[in-house]
């Protein structure tokens, strides 16, 4: 009797120990696919920004739409010190200026733009220049085909700084940052069956299994069980 349950019991050790070793070799299995598909996923990113990002240089240039730098610092840097604005738009900056300069009311509120400091005088300047602007657009001038020219080659200009942002980016393989490209600007660059489009889902697929996975292994360090659809 002793004998049998002896067995019985080796047994049950030698069951449990290869499920134990089964288990430790699943999870093993599960962590070496999750590196796998971080690794993938981290490139596709990278690429995805930069592919995203130079699009969007594309879009604006073509359509004349000013870049914002707010939520990119590093590209004001480019603008503002590491590339000279074009000779063209310099030549469209100095024309415009010079039109403008004609007006007295303009180099008025020019002077006062240096002056002001509190809260409401800056509130007043910029309701002040609004007027100036909306009167000065109502007039038969040449401020119209000025201001258009001038607007060109700055967004042309922003465009090439903002590719120029793309390769450090991609020289430093980083990924780069999207945040200034609104969401309705995004949605028309993922036009349904682009490159662009299937990339986007590529990534999101693969950020879909690198969540499961995450879940798995997390459940099958701590022993948990799946729960149970009702």
């Amino acid at each position: 009797m002793k004998t049998t349950l002896l067995g019985v019991l080796c047994l049950f050790i030698s069951g449990w120990g290869s499920m134990q070793t089964a288990l430790a070799q699943d999870l093993q299995e599960m962590e070496k696919s999750l590196s796998a598909i971080n690794e993938e996923l981290n490139q596709k990113t990278k690429e995805y920004s930069w592919q995203l990002v130079s699009a969007y240089a594309d879009y604006c240039e073509a359509n004349n739409k000013y870049i914002s730098w707010n939520d990119v610092p590093y590209l004001q840097e480019i603008v503002e010190y590491n590339r000279p604005a074009s000779l063209e738009h310099k030549v469209c900056k100095d024309a415009l200026d010079k039109f403008l300069n004609t007006y007295k009311e303009y180099r008025e509120l020019k002077k006062r733009q240096t002056e002001v400091v509190s809260k409401e005088e800056k509130e007043a300047l910029s309701a002040a220049f609004s007027a100036f602007w909306k009167k000065l657009r109502s007039e038969d001038n040449a401020y119209k085909e000025l201001y258009y020219a001038e607007r060109k080659t700055v967004c042309k200009y922003r465009s090439e700084a903002l590719r120029y942002m793309i390769e450090q980016y991609k020289k430093d393989n980083k990924a780069v940052p999207t945040s200034m490209i609104k969401y309705s600007d995004r949605s028309y660059l993922l036009q349904k069956g682009s490159a662009l489009e299937l990339l986007d889902k590529e990534v999101n697929a693969l950020e879909s299994v690198q969540r499961e996975l995450v879940r798995k292994i997390t459940r099958a360090k701590y022993g948990l069980t799946e729960a149970k659809e009702e």
